[in-house]
């Protein structure tokens, strides 16, 4: 039989090296789950599909209307303050939209001229509202990326899950578990 005895200590306890160590090994703590899940259901509320995102070369996102422009440009000015990019992109979205509609020249009957044009319009409109969004939610999940892997989230994770680490950083609350066991 062979006895080992261990000091282990929570986040703070660690020395400068330490906790540096504990974070560098730590890296992807915050998002080694599907840490964008919130994003998505933000997005879904205003009726815009996030439907895939790469946040390295590729840098994209793609996505589509659940109902259509005119309900989601809607919902982003109920759900979303007056100071969020989107909020800004879905004004500036119904107002070209109004602008388009009110200015197209109508007949005398009030049916509008070249409908097919008008459509296309109107179309060009709902696809630049749709890339700005999407470009938005790339920034919003590119943000909340680098907010969870910065040094401060990976620190505040550790320390509020109560994890041990020995001297040098490396992470032992496994050790603890096994010796309440034995």
């Amino acid at each position: 039989m062979k006895t080992i005895q261990l000091k282990l200590y929570q986040f703070e306890e660690l020395s400068e090296q330490g906790r540096e160590k504990a974070i560098t090994d730590n890296a992807d703590f915050n998002v080694s789950y599907n840490w964008w899940d919130m994003t998505y259901e933000d997005a879904r509320n205003i009726g815009l599909k996030i439907t895939g995102f790469d946040l390295d070369r590729a840098h994209y996102c793609n996505a589509e209307f659940i109902n259509d422009a005119i309900y989601t440009a809607r919902q982003i000015t109920i759900d979303h303050g007056e100071q969020c990019d989107t909020y800004r992109i879905a004004t500036d979205f119904q107002q070209s939209r109004d602008l388009i509609v009110s200015t197209w020249p109508k007949e005398e009957t009030g049916e509008f001229e070249q409908a097919d044009e008008l459509d296309e319009a109107l179309d060009n409109c709902e696809n630049r509202f749709l890339k700005s969004l999407a470009h938005a939610y790339l920034r919003i999940l590119d943000n909340e990326h680098d907010h969870l892997t910065s040094d401060e989230a990976i620190a505040d994770a550790l320390t509020a899950n109560e994890y041990w680490f020995t001297a040098d950083g490396k992470m032992a609350t496994h050790l603890e578990k096994l010796a309440l066991t034995a």
